[in-house]
C-alpha cells in the first residue's frame, strides 16, 4: 500500500512539473515558400507528324520520310532564321541508326518572358508541335537568407499573439529546429501539371521542377 501511495506522489510530482515547464515556454511552427524567378527556358521542338503504314502503298513509308525530313528543315530554317539557340533533343553523338520515319526533336533555348511568348505565337503560327521541357531558375541560396527572415518574424508574430491571449510576454528564442519540406509527391505533381499547363504548349513535360524555396522552423520562445 505504501509502494502505491509513492507511486502515485512522484507520478503526480512528474505531472505537475510538466505542467509548470510547459508555461515556461511558447512554441510555434511556421512555413513559407519564395517562388523563384525563371532566367531562362527550354522548349522541345518537332513536327507534328505521325507516321501510319499504308498496305495498299508500298511506298507510304519513304513518302514520309521524305515529307517528314522537309517538315524538320522547314522547323530548323525558321529557327536559325529568327535566332534562336538550338540543338538536337538527346545525344546527337550516340551509335544508333534511325528509321526513315523517326522523328527529330530539337531543343531551343529562350532567354526571357518576352521571348517566351514570342516563340510560342511563332510555333503556334508556323504549325510546330512543341512544348515546355525545362526551366532555369535564379540561384535557390541567393533566397534563403529571405526566407529564414521572413521565418523568424513570422513566428515572432505568431508567438506574441498566443503569448497576448494566455496573459503572457515573449521573451528570448530558447530554439530553433528546421523542420521537413511537407510538400508531398502527389501535390508536386499537381502543381507542376498546372504549372506547365499554364505556359502553354501542344504536350506538356514535368522535367522541370516548380521553382519555389519552400522552408519550415519550430520555434521555442521564453514565456513570461
Amino acid at each position: 500500500m505504501k509502494n502505491k501511495i509513492l507511486l502515485l506522489t512522484t507520478t503526480l510530482l512528474l505531472l505537475s512539473g510538466a505542467v509548470f515547464s510547459q508555461e515556461k515556454f511558447i512554441e510555434v511552427m511556421v512555413k513559407d515558400t519564395i517562388t523563384l524567378k525563371p532566367i531562362s527556358y527550354e522548349f522541345e521542338v518537332s513536327s507534328g507528324l505521325k507516321f501510319r503504314y499504308d498496305y495498299e502503298n508500298p511506298n507510304s513509308e519513304s513518302e514520309f520520310s521524305g515529307k517528314l525530313r522537309k517538315e524538320e528543315d522547314r522547323i530548323t530554317d525558321n529557327l536559325k532564321k529568327w535566332g534562336y539557340e538550338f540543338r538536337l533533343s538527346g545525344n546527337p553523338e550516340a551509335s544508333f541508326t534511325m528509321d526513315p520515319t523517326d522523328k527529330r526533336n530539337f531543343i531551343v533555348k529562350i532567354k526571357d518572358s518576352i521571348q517566351k511568348e514570342e516563340f510560342k505565337n511563332r510555333m503556334k503560327t508556323e504549325g510546330i508541335n512543341f512544348y515546355m521541357s525545362n526551366i532555369k531558375y535564379e540561384d535557390r541560396e541567393s533566397k534563403t537568407e529571405e526566407i529564414y527572415k521572413r521565418l523568424l518574424r513570422k513566428a515572432r508574430e505568431r508567438a506574441e499573439l498566443i503569448a497576448e491571449l494566455s496573459g503572457k510576454k515573449v521573451g528570448d528564442i530558447i530554439e530553433i529546429s528546421e523542420s521537413k519540406s511537407e510538400f508531398s509527391i502527389i501535390s508536386s505533381f499537381i502543381e507542376n501539371f498546372a504549372y506547365s499547363r499554364s505556359y502553354g504548349g501542344s504536350s506538356t513535360s514535368f522535367k522541370f521542377n516548380a521553382g519555389v524555396l519552400e522552408k519550415s522552423i519550430l520555434v521555442k520562445y521564453e514565456a513570461e
